[in-house]
């Protein structure tokens, strides 16, 4: 029980720091998911695409491959193999297989009527896409 306790006067002090300290601003790159990774054994597959414009051109995913997989209760294997391309405003475009992205979300704190759900995503991206052709990052 005192565990609990310790546990709410820490997220009530994490709540109430932005709260006095005035104007508190997020925004990009402020990236969240839930902490509820897919059910032990069961699949997600996403089919998507990712665009970008910026001073040199186009560049993006079209399309990329999601695949999350419940490996064991809590725990969520995550894979994203895209199809990328650039095209520069100058210059040659490129297609072909890009940078892989990997992670395992885990949780490790269940929701109760007490205590949300906490877990983490840690992410790896994975040089795989071509840098020179600019698909990839370099390494």
């Amino acid at each position: 029980m005192h565990s609990n306790r310790l546990f709410l006067l820490l997220m009530f002090s994490l709540w109430l720091i932005p709260v006095l300290a005035g104007n508190v601003f997020a925004g990009p790159p402020f990236v969240t998911d839930d902490p509820e990774p897919v059910e032990y054994r069961h699949w997600e597959i996403y089919l998507a695409s990712e665009h970008a414009k910026d001073k040199d051109g186009w560049s993006g995913t079209a399309p990329h491959f999601e695949v999350n997989y419940g490996a064991l209760p809590n725990l969520q294997l995550h894979l994203i193999a895209p199809l990328a391309y650039v095209k520069p405003d100058e210059g040659s475009s490129h297609y072909g297989f890009g940078d892989m992205e990997l992670g395992v979300k885990f949780r490790f704190v269940q929701e109760t009527d007490w205590l949300p759900q906490v877990g983490t995503f840690t992410m790896l991206e994975v040089p795989s896409g071509s840098s020179s052709k600019g698909l990839g990052v370099d390494t």
